[in-house]
């Protein structure tokens, strides 16, 4: 675990390094796809290992870092990033999503190409650019309204009929290859620098501090979404009729834009710019695909970082043949055994491979795979690195065959086969030295009891030094037992033990989350802490009891139940509960009743309370049966407020959704 921590730590700096040099300098020291891949590098690792995350790694932000040369501006609707995916299987996916939450099968989705550029916001007041601001954070980005008033393509005003009072135009900034390369042979002769892309030519030219450098780059705008906002063009009822819209306006969009009612369709529309994209003139990584119904946009709304009704579909990068060396199978926190492919190192735009994933035992059987084979290996959407395939003519027929192991590589528990979750699992627990340590660390991790001091390389020390072999020994250390350990003297011991004594007060879904039940994170956790109240209903729940909970399906109700039937794990709970002494308020959680006035409903929050924090409020609100939304629509039955409001007030007021303040809420509750 060590290793794995000073690994994210590492990232974590280059990462942002490359951030200041690239948004904050201007410069780019190392390539989109190396950055993207250290990234997607860096979200594996903090996935595998949720207690390292922290609130400023590079991973939990939207957008960029804001430059304090540039005003502020607050955005009225989020600029979320995009779901990514690298396969058409991805694609297949994100399209069931939508067919199983629409009533109507037959659901048209726009297609457009996918511009490696700047996003970016604007404003127009009664036809006129008022505002321009970047992405920034994802909600506040930077004034660069000068900046924007100087590329030719952005209308200063509209033009045609029908203007709205007040519209939201988004897109990309971007600049073409043939400008590109004689910008660079200008700046060569002029100052001896250039840049390395021409992305990193658009946002140095964008967002330049003197508007008439910007005036000098030729700098291309593509409209790709608009936010009407009025009831004047309630016509435009489908993301391409919009588009069409803002082509009458004098707004630019890109000509390369399809309606497809079929998967074959965009599949098709896929593949025919990824044979062309290097012939273009301008930067493409993929296609993006979007729902094409306003109305089931608005239902579908968004997550924290992305909206649910658009994805990415990025293009393959180059491949490399390779030799194969070996497959490593590690195991994870809840004993999930999983094959690692370890080969020659191959150069992929720019970045060193050297292993990859094999994902599950089904890979394993459907490659064949070999020691010593050639293997093909890609960069998955430029990101993450795949081995594709086996050449099959140079396979040796005296070669090793890679076979998936019968028992766990660290403590030779046999492996059981899960056919559901298409997983094998270690079920030997804590008496497993790579499960027990990973689990420890979860279960002392900030997310779940959040002992303060009590970091991997504390936990591995004393596992080794024979201290602790589950969470109940933790309780009973003493400071001379972590002052035997390395860099611990008395204060810090002190502090470690007061930490673990201080998080027996916890709460219900903290203690669930830190079990580390497979499948079980922090949201099933509130769900099922909402649910049940007390532990021992939920102990002794059935798999119907737990199957029939919103968002808890047939795998996870299964994982529990297996869980609590296993006899070290109820042991370890109770003497956890009953002799260690964790306990938590049972007076918090309040019980979902079978009628309230909020069960069903679905409720938007906006401004600051006095009486509840954000997170408790949608706490309370989801026991009593709400379904919290993050963006008014015409479904949306309750918009509740309290001070500096925002938007979705007055979107609220205009389509007529009941509105409650906060002393009426108090009341209600």
């Amino acid at each position: 675990m060590t290793s794995i921590k000073k690994k994210i730590d590492k990232l974590r700096k280059h990462i942002l390094q490359y951030e200041y040099f690239y948004h904050v300098l201007n410069q780019s020291i190392v390539s989109d796809a190396e950055y993207d891949y250290l990234l997607n590098q860096l979200y594996n690792l903090e996935l595998q290992h949720q207690e390292l995350i922290t609130s400023d790694s590079p991973t939990q932000k939207i957008g960029i870092n804001l430059l304090n040369k540039f005003k502020k501006i607050k955005h009225f609707f989020p600029m979320l990033s995009l779901e990514n995916t690298f396969d058409f299987n991805g694609y297949l996916n994100f399209e069931k999503r939508i067919k199983k939450f629409s009533i109507i099968q037959e659901q048209s989705f726009c297609c457009e190409l996918k511009f490696d550029g700047i996003a970016i916001s604007i404003i127009y007041e009664e036809g006129i650019l008022m505002r321009a601001g970047t992405r920034g954070d994802g909600y506040i980005g930077e004034n660069i309204t000068p900046n924007v008033k100087m590329i030719k393509s952005i209308p200063l005003k509209l033009k045609g009929s029908c203007i709205p009072k007040r519209l939201e135009v988004r897109g990309e900034v971007f600049m073409m290859k043939s400008d590109f390369l004689r910008l660079n042979e200008k700046s060569t002769i002029n100052t001896n620098k250039i840049f390395s892309n021409p992305r990193n030519a658009a946002a140095g030219s964008l967002r330049h501090i003197d508007p008439k450098i910007t005036a000098q780059r030729k700098l291309i705008f593509s409209c790709y979404s608009c936010y009407i906002l009025d009831e004047t063009q309630k016509e435009l009822n489908t993301h391409y009729l919009q588009l069409m819209q803002c082509i009458k306006w004098g707004l630019p969009v890109n000509e390369e834009l399809i309606v497809c009612s079929s998967s074959q369709e965009v599949l098709n529309f896929y593949k025919k710019f990824e044979k062309i994209r290097s012939k273009l003139d301008f930067d493409i990584d993929g296609i993006v695909i979007k729902v094409n119904s306003i109305s089931l946009q608005n239902q579908l709304g968004s997550n924290t970082k992305s909206p649910r009704w658009a994805i990415a579909f990025k293009f393959f990068s180059a491949e490399r043949i390779t030799k194969l060396n070996n497959v490593k199978f590690e195991v994870g926190r809840t004993g999930v055994i999983t094959p690692v492919a370890y080969f020659d190192p191959v150069n992929i735009s720019g970045v060193i491979i050297k292993k990859a994933s094999l994902h599950n035992k089904n890979e394993i059987e459907k490659l064949n795979l070999h020691v010593n084979d050639s293997v093909i290996i890609c960069r998955s959407g430029d990101v993450i690195p795949k081995l594709l395939s086996v050449i099959k003519a140079t396979q040796s027929i005296h070669a090793k065959k890679i076979v998936f192991p019968k028992y766990c590589p660290i403590c030779k528990t046999k492996l059981l086969e899960n056919p559901e979750e298409k997983i094998v699992r270690c079920h030997a627990g804590l008496t497993c030295d790579a499960q027990k340590k990973k689990f420890l660390h979860h279960f002392f991790s900030k997310k779940s009891l959040n002992v303060n001091g009590l970091g991997p390389k504390i936990i591995n020390q004393l596992i080794t030094k024979n201290y602790v072999k589950n969470p109940i020994d933790f309780f009973y250390l003493k400071s001379s037992d972590l002052m035997k350990l390395k860099n611990i003297n008395y204060k810090k011991s002190i502090r470690i033990i007061n930490s673990i004594n201080k998080c027996k007060k916890t709460t219900f879904k903290s203690f669930i989350y830190a079990l580390g039940i497979p499948n079980v994170g922090e949201t099933v956790s509130n769900k099922i802490a909402c649910h049940f109240v007390k532990l021992d209903e939920l102990i002794h729940a059935d798999f119907f009891q737990l199957n029939n909970i919103e968002g808890i399906g047939r795998v996870i109700s299964k994982n529990i139940v297996n869980y609590f039937s296993i006899s070290s794990n109820y042991n370890m709970i109770i003497k956890l509960v009953q002799q260690v002494g964790i306990f938590w308020n049972e007076s918090e959680v309040i019980v979902q009743h079978k009628s309230t006035y909020f069960l069903g409903k679905k409720v938007v929050l906006t401004g600051v309370f006095n009486s509840f924090s954000r997170q408790k409020l949608i706490f309370i609100l989801t026991n009593l049966g709400a379904k919290i939304l993050n963006n008014i629509s015409r479904n949306t039955d309750f918009l509740i407020y309290g001070k500096k409001i925002g938007s979705k007030f007055y979107k609220a007021q205009e389509l007529n959704i009941k509105i409650i303040n906060e002393e009426k809420l108090k009341l209600l509750i």
